[in-house]
């Protein structure tokens, strides 16, 4: 009996997967979205919504009584500030001097000024202010509608007075234009949302303006 030889062939090793940096695993998706950013992103959307659709026609009907004058500064939680405008009316939020009892900022401030209204929000955030902005540009994609804003595709950069770096983008809808600009310093996200009339007067803008680059964060602070 002739025995028959057998050539084993070696296959060449395989090369392992390298996802690139944006991959997502499929577990992690919701929708083609990254499940971590897409919350803090979703309320930032909601956020710039509701501002721009329902809070303008509160703001047009009820006067505010505690309005902002020079040296005020507003607090948020884990030591994150800014500077309001003056002359400002100040509906949500506390100043630095007037600590609560619980001894916690709140998460949010809310200004609004002549149908203009500017929030700052901060929550735990992990990624980069590139990631928050991104997400909220998908988020609002998937979302919007006649009346809902819509967030420009193109998006700057941007520093605070302070050395935050972070970026700015647009938005707008059927009746507002707006902006949108994202930090993250020390694990913390700070989301700005500004909206108001596309025929508002430019010392409105410049005021938006001077309380986004006054934003900033006490080293140390809710880390």
């Amino acid at each position: 009996m002739t025995e028959t030889e057998t050539t084993v062939r070696d296959d060449p090793p395989r090369t392992p997967f390298e996802p690139e940096d944006r991959w997502v695993p499929v577990d992690r998706r919701w929708f083609g979205l990254d499940r971590v950013t897409i919350i803090p992103a979703a309320i930032v959307l909601a956020v710039a919504i509701v501002m721009s659709i329902l809070i303008p026609a509160v703001n047009n009907s009820v006067a505010y009584d505690d309005e902002v004058v020079a040296g005020d500064v507003m607090e948020l939680k884990d030591g994150i500030t800014f500077v309001p405008a003056v002359g400002w009316g100040i509906t949500d939020g506390v100043r630095e001097t007037d600590a609560p009892v619980s001894g916690s900022f709140p998460q949010r401030a809310t200004l609004v000024n002549s149908g203009a209204l500017f929030t700052v929000y901060t929550a735990p955030f992990a990624g980069d202010a590139n990631a928050l902005l991104e997400q909220i540009k998908k988020t609002s994609d998937a979302l919007a509608t006649a009346e809902s804003l819509r967030v420009s595709g193109d998006s700057s950069s941007i520093t605070t007075a302070s050395g935050i770096r972070g970026v700015i983008t647009s938005y707008s809808n059927s009746t507002a234009d707006g902006v949108i600009a994202a930090f993250v310093v020390d694990g913390k996200g700070i989301e700005v949302v500004s909206t108001g009339p596309s025929d508002v007067a430019p010392t409105i803008t410049d005021d938006i303006a001077h309380m986004i680059v006054s934003i900033s964060h006490r080293a140390g602070e809710g880390s």
